[in-house]
């Protein structure tokens, strides 16, 4: 986390923010953030000597940067909260008759949360009553839950130059589909060849949808347009998820 590390480049970041606020006096930055004016002043110059703000507004490059920082920041405290815990109460689905009071296991089942009245690594109180299959809060919760995560496959589709979709086999893409896996597309050419193919479970924001679903101990196949696979792949990459890239050409 070199972003966490690094005091200047946070403080950097709330400069950015807070002129994407709309804060363009001095003043009003060192106010919004909490430093000095004259700290203001020397990181404005700081950010300017970079790159990152240009006429008192962040560049292309500082949005960048300012991207890269949330991203990175988003993916520490979605580990920290996965690591220790930290909801007091938590959601499960029953899978058996529970009653409030009693001591359940929880256990990651299909993507999500399952309650039972057996040992696990991750042990809790349920807070209500419930029937198999109905919702229940746990809390109290101790010891860290195992998940085996899930794989992201990621089949790539023909360049347009290539022929996009009319390239495509679509009897080969039967096959795969057959293992009843998530099914996400990324792209036009995705979309176009999958849409009457199977009903899509991930179509807007299906990179980072198909990353919480490994996260969940799902797998996913994931179509992505040829032009989109850079983008998917940086996304991918930066996750602790097993993954693997296909040529829909090669099937």
């Amino acid at each position: 986390m070199p972003i966490l590390r690094d005091k200047g480049k946070i403080t950097e970041m709330m400069i950015l923010l807070s002129l994407l606020r709309g804060n363009r006096k001095l003043r009003e930055i060192a106010d919004d953030i909490g430093i000095t004016v004259q700290g203001v002043s020397e990181y404005m110059k700081i950010l300017e000597s970079e790159g990152l703000v240009k006429g008192g507004k962040p560049t292309p490059r500082g949005l960048e940067f300012l991207n890269s920082a949330v991203e990175e920041i988003g993916d520490f405290v979605h580990e920290a909260n996965r690591i220790i815990g930290k909801i007091k109460v938590t959601e499960a689905i029953a899978g058996e008759k529970i009653r409030e009071g009693e001591e359940v296991g929880l256990f990651m089942e299909g993507g999500y949360l399952h309650a039972y009245k057996r040992e696990s690594s991750s042990i809790g109180v349920a807070i209500n009553d419930a029937e198999k299959g109905e919702d229940v809060g746990v809390k109290n919760l101790r010891g860290i839950m195992d998940i085996d995560y899930g794989k992201i496959d990621v089949y790539v589709m023909p360049s347009i130059e290539e022929g996009g979709s009319r390239k495509v086999k679509r009897e080969k893409i039967r096959e795969l589909l057959k293992d009843n896996k998530k099914v996400g597309v990324c792209g036009v050419v995705a979309y176009v060849v999958m849409k009457d193919m199977v009903d899509i479970d991930f179509e807007f924001g299906s990179v980072y949808a198909a990353i919480d679903a490994a996260y969940r101990g799902v797998d996913t196949l994931l179509f992505v347009s040829h032009e989109m696979l850079p983008y998917a792949l940086r996304l991918i990459s930066e996750r602790e998820v097993s993954y693997e890239v296909h040529s829909i050409k090669d099937l």
